[in-house]
């Protein structure tokens, strides 16, 4: 086994990016209950352990803008500007399927997702925030690109264990608002919103 290398005097480790800011839609009481039930049922059917997401922390990343190593007042002020242009309806989310992410370590996520009718208004508003912080990023200075495939989620739970895709019961929630999130690395707590934008009635149309 090689040696520790020493730390040389003077020199500062480099600093890790521990601050993150995403947007995301946040689950409401009701389906924060709904899949805290799921994922008990799951636990004591795959016989799972790990570590449990606060149900405070429930949520279906939209967009995330990456970590820094300290927060970014520059980019915080850009994706507000971009929030505030998105074009897209209240809509229902339905999440009806389970399974666990491949990762190559132990804290495989497992996550609630959906597919179809049930994640259409979700892909509507994820398309319109994409094509709105593409334009403010770039200044306008270019048309933005089309927005990546993604598999719409709400992580539940981190464990050593691996769960194929199967139907559980559905978790529902009529969502009429999103939000631009702050999370530091390790915090237990809930997430600090630093923004929050109502999504347009279709009766108002």
């Amino acid at each position: 086994m090689m040696p520790d290398q020493p730390q040389l005097p003077g020199v500062e480790p480099a600093p890790r990016p521990d601050h993150h800011l995403f947007f995301a839609v946040l689950a409401n009481a009701e389906a924060a209950r709904q899949a805290d039930r799921v994922r008990d049922e799951e636990m004591a059917l795959h016989q799972l352990a790990g570590s449990k997401v606060r149900t405070e922390r429930f949520h279906v990343t939209l967009r995330s803008l990456g970590w820094d190593t300290e927060v970014s007042e520059p980019k915080s002020w850009l994706a507000r500007l971009a929030a505030a242009q998105v074009d897209a309806s209240v809509f229902p989310l339905r999440l009806d399927r389970c399974l666990s992410f491949q990762r190559p370590h132990a804290r495989r996520p497992l996550v609630l997702c959906g597919h179809g009718a049930g994640i259409a208004g979700f892909m509507e508003l994820y398309r319109s925030l994409h094509e709105a912080l593409d334009l403010a990023l770039t200044g306008g200075a270019q048309a933005p690109c089309m927005a990546p495939a993604v598999m719409p989620h709400m992580t539940l739970l981190y464990s050593s264990s691996a769960v194929p895709e199967h139907a559980v019961a559905p978790v529902c929630w009529t969502v009429r608002e999103f939000h631009l999130l702050y999370n530091r690395r390790g915090s237990p707590g809930p997430y600090r919103v630093v923004g929050r934008w109502p999504l347009r009635n279709p009766r108002c149309m």
